[in-house]
């Protein structure tokens, strides 16, 4: 009874089937943009010679269907691998107290932890020698970065995890 009184009515009848084809062209026209996955506040971890500890290169890290690569794009440091020469994936959380913020801002934060998330990429070059890429995933979208790498390369994702 209240659909007949829905659908007598021309005018939103009209209305109604305008908002779903203006849906439906702007789900077709971005549909090659959506494979496109980007995970904005990542650092890369990058090697320099001569020097014991990696440097943080802040980022966006970027799977590409497309172009069957993961890559991380930033000004300083980049890297590109395509999806058939990643051997494994590792998810790692971290997690370590809060010490020093706890005794300098507020004594409460000294009863919590920093969390972590890490995804290490490894692969292997084209001349087969082995290699890692380790990149730090920002809180807020890690957990899909990580379900976006699992199913775009088709590598199982190995999970450890800190209490």
């Amino acid at each position: 009874m209240y659909r007949a009184k829905i659908f007598s009515n021309p005018l939103l009848v009209t209305f109604l089937l305008s908002q779903f084809l203006m849906v439906a062209s702007f789900a077709q026209t971005n549909k090659a943009d959506s494979s496109l996955a980007q995970f904005e506040d990542a650092q890369y971890f990058v090697k320099e010679a001569g020097k014991d500890k990696a440097k943080p290169v802040k980022g966006t890290l970027v799977f590409d269907p497309g172009a069957k690569s993961v890559r991380f794009e930033s000004k300083e440091a980049q890297y590109e691998i395509p999806y058939n020469q990643i051997t494994s994936l590792i998810y790692e959380k971290t997690a370590k107290p809060r010490y020093a913020l706890g005794l300098l801002v507020a004594w409460p934060l000294l009863f919590t932890k920093s969390k972590g998330h890490y995804l290490t990429i490894q692969y292997k070059q084209t001349d087969g020698a082995g290699q890692f890429a380790l990149t730090r995933l920002d809180k807020n979208n890690y957990q899909m970065a990580l379900a976006t790498a699992e199913t775009q390369t088709g590598v199982k994702l190995q999970r450890i995890e800190e209490k």
